[in-house]
Parts: C-alpha cells; sequence; structure tokens
C-alpha cells in the first residue's frame, strides 16, 4: 500500500466524518428545539383552559357561597321576563365608557308543529339602538355573551368579577384548586412528569399560593399566563409553572429516535476508529514485513558470500590438492549452510506455531538441570566479551512437564537478547524461585533496556528495538514472538520490566504440573 494513501484516505475520512457528526448534533438540536416549542405551546395552551376554569370557579363561588346561592335562582328566573338595569362608570382618568342600560327582556315559546317543534324567541325591550358590552370600545355581540344574555348570567359575572378585584389571592383561589385544575389539563395534552405552581401579583412578588416544587425550582425557566385582571384587562395576579425534569420527560417520550440517532451516532464512530487503527495497523505490519525481508536478505548475504568464496577456493587448483585447505573450506560451507538451515527454520517454526501444528511433546524434567545445562553452554558466548553470568537457583520445585527443547530454545534466545543488547561488558542472571504452583524463571541484565511504550510490543512478530530508522541490532524479530508463543503453549505467563539505560528483566511462570 502507497505509504501517501493512507493519510490521503485518513484525511477525507475524517473530514467526512466531523461534516456527519456536526450534521447529526445540528439536527438533535433542531429536533430538541421543535419539541420544546410543542412542549410550550401545549404548556401555554394548558395554562390558559386552566386560569378560564379558575376564573368560573371564583365566579360559581362568588354567586354560590357569598351571596347564598343568588346565582342558582338568577338562572331559575331565566324563563320569566325580566327588567334589567346596567349602569358601569369609572374615573375620568381612563375614560372609560360610561354605559346606562335599561332592558326587558321577555322569552317565549311557540309551537310550530303537532310533533312538539317548538320555536323559542327572545325579545329584549331597551332604550338604546345599539348594545354596548365592552369597557372601553363597542363591541358586537358575541355568542357567549349573547348565551349569558339569554340566561340573566352575564351581568352577575361581571359583577362577581369586578367586585373580586380588590381581594387577596388567598379569598379568590386556593393551591389545591390550581393544582386539580393544572394537572387534569396537562394530562389532556399528554404531559405527565411533575411540576411546581405559584402566583406572581402585579409587582412581580410571589405570594402565598405556590408549593413546594415551585419555592424549590422558581430560578428555572418557567412558563406564566395572566390569572386574574382588573376592569381594563390589566393583570393583578399571574400563574406560573416551572417543570423541573422536563428535559427528561422530552427525551423519554421521544426515546426511540433519539436513542437510534445516538446509536447510529457511535457505530459511524466505532467504525471510522477501528479503520483508521486497521489501516495504520496494515501501514506497520507492511513496514516491519520490509524491514523483515530486508533483514534475512542481510542475514543471508554474509552466509552465502562466505560460502560462494569458498567454493571458488575449492576450485583453485592450489587448495584443491591441499587437503587441510579442502577441509576447512568444506567445514564453512557446512557452517555457514546450517547457519542459513537455522534461519529457515525459525521462520518455518513460528509459521506452524501460529497454526497450531507444532504439538509440545511433553515430559517430567528436572528444569533446573536444563537451565543451568542451558547458561553453561552460553556462559562461553559471555566470556567472549569479557562478560559475566550469574545463576541463583532458589526454587525447591523443579521436576514437572515441559517441552524440552522449546523450553531451551526460549532459554537461549532470551540470553541472546541479553547478550547482544548489552553494548559494553554483559551483566547477565538468571534466577529461579517457587510461587505457589509456579516456577518462576527470571533472566536479568543491566543493558540498553527500552522505552516503555514498546514493552507491549516487543512480543509482536517482526518487532525489533530501534533507534529512529536504524536498527542497532540485527535479527528477524521472530525470538520473543516464538518465546511468548511457547510459553503461552505451556498454559505459561511471560512479561518484561524494563528501563531505558538501566537494563530488562524477563520474567517466565510456569505451572507445576
Amino acid at each position: 500500500m502507497n505509504n501517501k494513501f493512507i493519510p490521503i484516505i485518513s484525511v477525507f475520512m475524517t473530514i467526512s466524518l466531523v461534516v456527519f457528526v456536526s450534521l447529526q448534533l445540528y439536527w438533535i438540536k433542531e429536533l430538541y428545539t421543535s419539541l420544546e416549542q410543542d412542549f410550550s405551546n401545549k404548556v401555554y395552551s394548558a395554562l390558559e383552559t386552566s386560569t378560564q376554569k379558575v376564573n368560573q370557579i371564583e365566579v360559581n363561588k362568588y354567586w354560590n357561597e357569598t351571596y347564598n346561592n343568588v346565582g342558582k335562582e338568577v338562572l331559575a328566573s331565566k324563563n320569566q321576563p325580566t327588567k334589567t338595569y346596567i349602569q358601569q362608570s369609572s374615573d375620568s382618568a381612563n375614560r372609560s365608557n360610561i354605559l346606562f342600560q335599561t332592558s326587558i327582556v321577555e322569552k317565549q315559546n311557540i309551537p310550530v308543529s303537532a310533533k312538539g317543534d317548538t320555536l323559542y324567541t327572545t325579545k329584549l325591550y331597551k332604550d338604546e339602538g345599539q348594545l354596548k358590552l365592552k369597557r372601553n370600545n363597542p363591541e358586537p355581540l358575541t355568542t357567549n355573551i349573547s348565551r349569558d344574555l339569554d340566561n340573566n348570567s352575564y351581568q352577575m359575572k361581571e359583577f362577581a368579577r369586578l367586585s373580586a378585584t380588590n381581594l387577596p389571592i388567598e379569598k379568590r383561589v386556593d393551591s389545591k384548586t390550581i393544582d386539580s385544575v393544572i394537572s387534569k389539563e396537562l394530562r389532556l395534552k399528554g404531559i405527565d412528569t411533575k411540576f411546581g405552581y405559584g402566583v406572581i401579583n402585579k409587582t412581580n412578588q410571589l405570594t402565598t399560593v405556590a408549593n413546594n416544587i415551585y419555592l424549590d425550582q422558581k430560578d428555572k425557566t418557567n412558563y406564566t399566563y395572566p390569572l386574574f385582571t382588573d376592569s381594563k384587562d390589566r393583570t393583578l395576579y399571574t400563574l406560573a409553572i416551572v417543570f423541573p425534569r422536563k428535559d427528561y420527560s422530552l427525551v423519554k417520550h421521544n426515546l426511540p429516535m433519539l436513542l437510534g440517532t445516538f446509536i447510529s451516532l457511535l457505530t459511524i464512530l466505532g467504525i471510522y476508529i477501528i479503520s483508521i487503527n486497521y489501516m495504520m495497523r496494515q501501514k506497520k505490519i507492511a513496514e516491519v514485513k520490509t524491514d523483515f525481508i530486508n533483514n534475512m536478505s542481510h542475514e543471508f548475504k554474509t552466509p552465502l558470500a562466505t560460502i560462494s568464496v569458498a567454493t571458488d577456493s575449492l576450485a583453485n587448483d592450489k587448495i584443491a590438492t591441499d587437503p587441510d585447505k579442502v577441509k576447512y573450506y568444506s567445514g564453512l560451507i557446512k557452517q555457514e549452510n546450517l547457519r542459513m538451515k537455522k534461519q529457515v527454520e525459525t521462520v518455518l517454526n513460528m509459521s506452524k506455531l501460529e497454526r497450531n501444528e507444532m504439538p509440545l511433546h511433553l515430559k517430567e524434567t528436572n528444569v533446573r538441570e536444563l537451565i543451568k545445562s542451558v547458561a553453561e553452554s552460553f556462559r562461553l558466548i559471555v566470556d567472549q566479551r569479557q562478560g559475566t553470568l550469574i545463576t541463583d537457583f532458589n526454587a525447591t520445585k523443579y521436576n514437572f512437564l515441559i517441552d524440552e527443547f522449546h523450553i531451551s530454545n526460549a532459554l537461549i534466545n532470551l540470553l541472546d537478547n541479553a547478550n547482544k543488547y548489552s553494548p559494553e561488558t554483559p551483566e547477565i542472571k538468571v534466577s529461579t524461585r517457587n510461587e505457589g504452583n509456579w516456577y518462576v524463571i527470571e533472566i536479568s541484565d543491566k543493558g540498553m533496556g527500552m522505552e516503555s511504550t514498546n514493552r507491549t510490543k516487543i512480543f509482536e512478530k517482526f518487532f525489533r528495538e530501534e533507534t529512529g530508522n536504524v536498527h542497532n541490532v540485527k535479527g528477524q524479530g521472530l525470538g520473543l514472538s516464538y518465546v511468548k508463543k511457547i510459553i503461552e503453549n505451556h498454559k505459561g505467563q511471560i512479561h518484561v520490566d524494563s528501563h531505558k539505560g538501566k537494563g530488562s528483566t524477563f520474567t517466565i511462570k510456569l505451572p507445576i504440573i
């Protein structure tokens, strides 16, 4: 894959994701605004109906309680001719109309057929040619006012409303009534969340008519609507309600749609992250494979060059007639051939381990003696660099089932790493101990160590510690991957503790079976 392709496609994917997420967030915001507006419309509609009902309750109370059922008596006489005198006056400052009217209302029922059909008529005798009902301007006679006039209730309603104007709010309405009316109206509008209510006077001061929820949440956004007005339609008291769990209510009623949107958004984000991570991993794999091929080429180049020189030498007549020379060059060819064979076998063994095609041959082994034998063999290599290799065997249980061949190879790989990554005189220590049912092997050195970010990567195939783009130590990058696989196949564990410039310690734990 072209190295420039991944950054370019990543940029385009990122831009597309940002645009998509922005649009989704904008859509969610607009949806919430729409839901909030719909909620507000329902609340104001419920408030309007509630205030009308509270006003009607006040008039009914005024008729039937304050004046001993005078309202019922008025309605009972609705079919009788009545003479009504209405006089309304106000001070000159407000320039309201002065209305004076004398009228006689007479009702008649005229039979129009034998089936019982009746024509209801009403005669209104008055000394004016026009009926003026509004306090400030003339107004046509509405259906509601006509009905109130028809049953003699209009005058009583106006009288009750105007008479209560100067009463304190506690005399006009109580908390129980407001709570009952608002609750019913909100439920009819499909709103079932908790609410707080309060009545505010014309100076914006909260009255005593309020519940505890409103007292606790009054600083939140609330909805207001005029409750009682004076003779000039100026607001005397305002009904305010607040919803402490409005956001939860909006989300609850639209949960499937919002949840689907969020799941879709998270899915896209997840796919984006996985895709970018996958591409970066593929890029890294391509790099390490290229590096592996280069290193394998280097590993083969030296023995091939040596074999080529040795072969040419054997072709020389002078050397061909010298048995010692022939033996030397033949041995050199064999040695380099075995070296290449070992390289190939390492790669093939890793491939077999990955496919689980290399079964372990477990047998009970004295692991202490095995480690001692491996350490003694490797000591010769350390001695060549004037280094030291110390053994410290503290384990008391060391006979259990292992595959001697693979465990030996794993230990040699770890010792070889400790030697190679010790730029100065190597100082290597091999120690053992028991931890419960675990046999613990530690191989430590005082070499160059590694960065903390590489501690989990060193067991990956082809990975090798590097400085910049230059590898300090040649190799295939398969040794530690092989070690980890062998230990895991033994149901064991391996981890590393390393600090840059201070050395590394590899700890192997094998179960004592």
